[in-house]
Order: C-alpha cells, then sequence, then structure tokens
C-alpha cells in the first residue's frame, strides 16, 4: 500500500502530522495538555477522597475518634489519725452547759471561726444558755444563729422550744413551722407543735402534730409523752397505757412512764400493778408528789391504810399545801 493511499484513508493524520512538524505550539499543546489534565484529575481525586489527611470534613465516619477519655480522678484517701482536721466547735459541744458558755465565748472571741461555724457556736451557747434557764442570753444566741444561717431547722426548732419555756406557745408555733418548712421530714418540729397545741388547749391538733412525728420518728419518747398527757385529760386509759409502754421502752429511766402507766392500771382496778408501777417511779425520782400520792390512793383500795396513810403524809412533806393531798 502506497503512502498516498494511506493518508488519503486518513486526512485527519495527515493533517496532525504536517502540523506538528509545521506549528512548534501545536506540538507544546500536544505534550503538555495531556499532562496538565492527568495532574488536575489526580489532585482532584486525592482531595476527595476519604482519606484526605488535612480535610477533616472529608475523614470517614470510621476513622474519626473520640478525644480519650479522662482519667479518673483518684480516690481520696484517709488520712492518718494524727493528721485527722480537728473539729474547732469541739469544746462548744462537749462537757456540762457551764464548761460550754465560756468555751463557746472564748471561740466567737478568738477570730479563729468562719461560715456556718459562727452560726453553730451561737446556737450551742444558746441551748447552754436555755438548760440553765439563762432564757434572755439564750434567746439573742438563737436570734444571731438565726440571721447567720436561717436555712437551718434546728436553729428554729430550738428556738420554737425556748418560746414555750417563756410561755408564749403562739409565737412557738411560728418557728416550728418555720423548722417543718426548712425540712419536712424532721420530726422534733411536731413534736413541739404538739406539745404547744396541748398548751393552748387544742388537744386533737395536738394529737395530730404527735402522731405525725412518731410516724416520722418512732424512737423520739417526748411524743408519746405529750400524747398521754392528751389521753389522760380524756380519760382514755387504754391508749394511756399504750403510749405509757412505749415511754419505758424507749427510756426506762424516766418516771413518766410509770406513772402513766400505773395511773392506767388504777384507774381500771389492777391495784397491785397499780403499786408496782408508782413505787419504781418513787424510785427514780422520790421528790416528786405525784407518785406519792398516787400510791397512796391504790393502797387505799387495796385495803393498806396504813401505807395509804405513809404515802400521803410523805407526798405533804414535799408540798404541805397540795390541794389534790389534802382532799384525798
Amino acid at each position: 500500500m502506497s503512502a498516498n493511499s494511506g493518508s488519503g484513508s486518513r486526512p485527519w493524520l495527515a493533517a496532525h502530522g504536517k502540523l506538528w512538524y509545521d506549528d512548534r505550539w501545536y506540538r507544546i499543546a500536544w505534550i503538555v495538555w495531556p499532562q496538565a489534565i492527568g495532574l488536575l484529575l489526580f489532585v482532584t481525586l486525592w482531595l476527595f477522597h476519604p482519606a484526605a489527611g488535612f480535610i477533616p470534613w472529608g475523614k470517614s465516619v470510621a476513622e474519626k475518634k473520640d478525644p480519650p477519655a479522662p482519667a479518673p480522678a483518684p480516690k481520696p484517701q484517709p488520712l492518718p489519725p494524727n493528721e485527722q482536721p480537728a473539729d474547732i466547735l469541739a469544746p462548744c459541744k462537749n462537757g456540762s452547759f457551764t464548761d460550754i458558755i465560756p468555751a463557746c465565748t472564748a471561740l466567737l472571741g478568738s477570730g479563729r471561726l468562719t461560715g456556718d461555724n459562727i452560726a453553730w457556736a451561737y446556737w450551742n451557747r444558746g441551748w447552754a444558755y436555755q438548760s440553765t434557764k439563762q432564757y434572755q442570753s439564750a434567746m439573742s444566741d438563737y436570734n444571731r444563729a438565726i440571721a447567720i444561717d436561717p436555712r437551718e431547722s434546728d436553729f428554729f426548732n430550738d428556738r420554737g422550744n425556748l418560746w414555750i419555756d417563756l410561755d408564749n406557745n403562739e409565737r412557738s408555733l411560728q418557728d416550728y413551722d418555720q423548722a417543718i418548712l426548712l425540712k419536712p421530714d424532721y420530726a422534733l418540729p411536731y413534736v413541739g407543735r404538739g406539745a404547744a397545741l396541748r398548751n393552748l388547749k387544742r388537744p386533737n391538733e395536738a394529737l395530730v402534730a404527735l402522731t405525725k412525728a412518731i410516724s416520722l420518728d418512732p424512737t423520739v419518747w417526748q411524743s408519746y409523752e405529750h400524747r398521754a398527757f392528751i389521753y389522760e385529760d380524756r380519760e382514755d386509759w387504754r391508749a394511756m397505757y399504750n403510749d405509757a409502754n412505749k415511754l419505758i421502752e424507749l427510756k426506762p429511766d424516766y418516771r413518766m412512764g410509770y406513772e402513766f402507766r400505773g395511773h392506767a392500771y388504777l384507774e381500771v382496778g389492777q391495784y397491785q400493778p397499780a403499786v408496782n408501777d408508782f413505787t419504781k417511779a418513787i424510785d427514780l425520782d422520790a421528790e416528786t408528789i405525784y407518785g406519792w400520792r398516787m400510791r397512796g390512793r391504790a393502797y387505799y383500795f387495796l385495803n393498806q391504810f396504813d401505807n395509804a396513810m405513809s404515802d400521803l403524809q410523805a407526798a405533804l412533806r414535799i408540798d404541805p399545801r397540795d390541794n389534790s393531798t389534802l382532799t384525798f
């Protein structure tokens, strides 16, 4: 086959050959442009490939890693006994009431107390003042404690108790209500409410408060004592007997449980058990007139008149003007 016949069948090849040899820029274009297009294609594919390292949003989900979790904080180790922090309020809380008052006063004047410790120092001193019947000083300290920390229910509860000591039962109810508002599951303010309401001759409300206190904490013995007084006023001897038993269980060295139970026995005609309980009450506190007088009555119904007379005379030695004994 001749060259002419080959070029005639492929005219584009002849034109390409002519331009290749005659046109320098044609030759450059054929050499440069294919390489440029190939390079552009390579760069484009590399940039948008999921494995591209410098485009964060281009990483595959599988390669996205969460930052490492912080190492857990070491558990605090208890201090050795000789390095335990001292209770700065200890001198203000321990000892007799006459020791607590000067100890708290010294701490409050030392400048060492900060924050809530100041309030608790006033409260401790106020409690000691109240226990020693220094009511004005107690009120001043309770007021200071509450002014520093009005969120503490104990402060309001004990100031409520102080108002009862001052025979201001209506005012005590306000403090008990505030103590309950701050701590609804706190039994002691309900006990205080029950006592104040009994003093105000509102026994139905008192019973509600005292029963609520017992439901919150059945180990608070004062609840049973105040409730037994109400049952005694109502002559509900069975209920008084039950509360007396609980009071004896919780506080066996307290005479009131035996006096309540002895009275219940006496009213239902069980005179010897009554004598036994009043004897126990007298053993615990021989300076209280009630036990002598009531045991004298029990002896009387047992026809033991000499014992009855002896007990009534003992009662009159304690209080020669006691009308209940004189009119027996």
